[in-house]
């Protein structure tokens, strides 16, 4: 993969010159962070696997698959005789590409365009702010390249089959214009950050505008196809409004189908205006006008060079956190060392920014497919048990924190559990599970619950106590059957992701509970009844779990 981007960029090295790029710098830059990437673990592009060259293998599967849905998507395209209605599923195809490039650049922003490691060597050296920032562009637009050609094999042998092959070579056009199109739009927003906030906060703002923008990104693609209900809305959409000129991927399918039908018109040739121009433009204002400063915050956003702003912002909430921290941990624990780990773990995962990239989002994805589903007319969405499967469904969302409390970049200082005089470490994991409780699940569950009982009725408090008591025994059970290690001890790809027989352990006894709460809610009184027992169960094997002792503890 290296030598072929390597291969494409000197075929188009005039355009770099042209943009004020010293060519031969930027193709050694790119060719050090390709050779690097191959060494390390690569986050959303298979970052969490195995090291070394099983990593090019890790991203040739993520292609693959992205090949197979991408296809099951154009499949749509295929099955709509008359040409005119491929504007709909036109846009949708762009949707996905868009989205998905969206949520790769979200997820690998921080770690590619914002590394900062490689300032000690690259810094010091002859080298322009335009070459540094169009290395970093072509260095995650290489990968975008390879994700939106992947989602378009099947549009473009379902269009260049049946329109010829000029609409199927300008549909893999658009696909990969939609890819640096999505580079534009966020770097545009990273960029002016970057100009306007303080270098401290930076990161911290950064993070969670990923965990928003995955949220509404997948929220997004979830709820608006679910919302178009009827032929009327269709044909609203088909029929060119004026607020299509501020949706890219309509500019994309409107450039194909110009292609398709023929025909030339005012609507279509402005969307094949903004589709061909835009792109290019924005990286031409990128280069012309954001890129001035921008080695200069780069390396302003450096926190491992900057240790005494790291630690004077540690020490700044210690003052007020404390006391409130310190009150709730004695009210929810009964040992000295449970009461420790779970101030610990919950400052920890306030700040671990991987830990709530990884997380947050998840509960967000919870949230959004519960809302987007119960819009859905005629099928689950409107049955009458749905409120239990989404109660009880969007738990599992939770169990992905509980996976990921035993993961940290950090991993090395979990030295500090085999030196101190840690007699019980049950304790430690007993402190750990009550913080994410507390912390995650019981928000996550009111908000879920505030939308339950919204839509369909107070009557249902029931059944949501019993939903969230039965979810902390799922939890306490999948802590369990998982392999138990002390919080925050283990390398991202050290874990074994051998648990495919937990997992579906899992969802049997999630299934059996949720058909047996099903079946309780047609005896009187059967839900209210059963709640303090569920609540019995968890508290019992909470105990148990308190119980682990270090032959049962494996360290990373």
């Amino acid at each position: 993969m290296t030598t072929l981007i390597l291969w494409l960029l000197d075929r188009i090295q005039p355009l770099f010159r042209a943009l004020g790029a010293d060519y031969g710098q930027l193709r050694a830059i790119v060719q050090v962070k390709l050779m690097m990437d191959n060494r390390r673990n690569i986050v959303s592009l298979g970052r969490y696997g195995k090291p070394s060259a099983e990593n090019n293998n890790s991203f040739m599967r993520i292609l693959l698959i992205y090949t197979i849905v991408g296809g099951v998507i154009s499949l749509g395209m295929l099955a709509i005789p008359p040409q005119k209605s491929l504007f709909l599923p036109l846009t949708l195809q762009f949707s996905y590409i868009m989205a998905l490039c969206a949520m790769t650049l979200i997820s690998d922003f921080s770690s590619v365009i914002l590394d900062s490691s490689d300032n000690q060597i690259i810094l010091p050296r002859p080298v322009g702010n335009r070459t540094l920032w169009l290395a970093r562009v072509v260095h995650i637009t290489s990968y975008l390249f390879g994700i939106a050609l992947s989602l378009s094999v099947g549009g473009i042998l379902i269009v260049g089959y049946r329109f010829g092959p000029l609409a199927g070579l300008m549909f893999l056009a658009l696909s990969l214009l939609s890819a640096v199109l999505m580079v534009f739009l966020t770097n545009l927003f990273y960029l002016v950050l970057m100009r306007f906030i303080n270098e401290e906060k930076l990161r911290e703002v950064i993070n969670y505008f990923q965990i928003l923008m995955a949220v509404l990104f997948y929220g997004g693609y979830q709820l608006l196809p679910r919302l178009i209900s009827s032929q009327g809305s269709i044909s609203r959409i088909i029929d060119h409004q004026w607020w299509h000129y501020l949706i890219p991927p309509m500019w994309m399918a409107a450039t194909v189908d110009l292609f398709i039908k023929p025909v030339l018109d005012v609507h279509h040739l402005v969307f094949a205006i903004l589709a061909l121009l835009m792109p290019v433009a924005g990286l031409w204002f990128m280069n012309r006008f954001l890129t001035t400063d921008f080695t200069q915050k780069l390396s302003g956003i450096d926190s491992e060079s900057r240790p005494e702003a790291t630690t004077s912002s540690a020490q700044q909430p210690q003052s007020g956190q404390a006391s409130w921290l310190e009150q709730l941990s004695t009210w929810v624990t009964t040992e000295p060392l449970e009461r420790a780990a779970f101030a610990f773990t919950w400052r920890v995962t306030g700040r671990d920014r991987k830990f709530k990239l990884k997380t947050y989002p998840q509960l967000g994805f919870g949230l959004a497919y519960v809302v987007a589903m119960s819009f859905q007319g005629g099928s689950l969405g409107s049955s009458g048990f749905f409120y239990l499967f989404a109660l009880y469904f969007a738990g599992l969302y939770v169990m992905v924190a509980q996976y990921q409390l035993g993961i940290s970049d950090n991993y090395k200082a979990s030295w500090i559990y085999g030196s101190a005089p840690i007699q019980a470490p049950g304790d430690v994991l007993v402190g750990a599970l009550k913080a994410l409780i507390l912390k995650l699940l019981l928000p996550f569950y009111v908000i879920l619950a505030s939308y339950i009982l919204y839509r369909y009725g107070l009557d249902k408090i029931s059944d949501v106590l019993l939903a969230f008591s039965n979810s902390l025994v799922m939890l306490i059970s999948s802590a369990l059957l998982s392999t138990r290690y002390m919080p925050f001890s283990v390398a991202p790809d050290a874990l074994k992701q051998n648990n495919t027989a937990r997992g579906l352990l899992t969802s049997l006894i999630l299934a059996v509970i949720g058909f047996s709460h099903y079946g309780l809610t047609f005896i009187p009184y059967g839900v209210w009844v059963a709640t303090p027992l569920s609540m019995g169960i968890f508290f019992l094997l909470l105990q148990h779990y308190k119980k682990t002792a270090w032959s049962a503890i494996e360290m990373g």
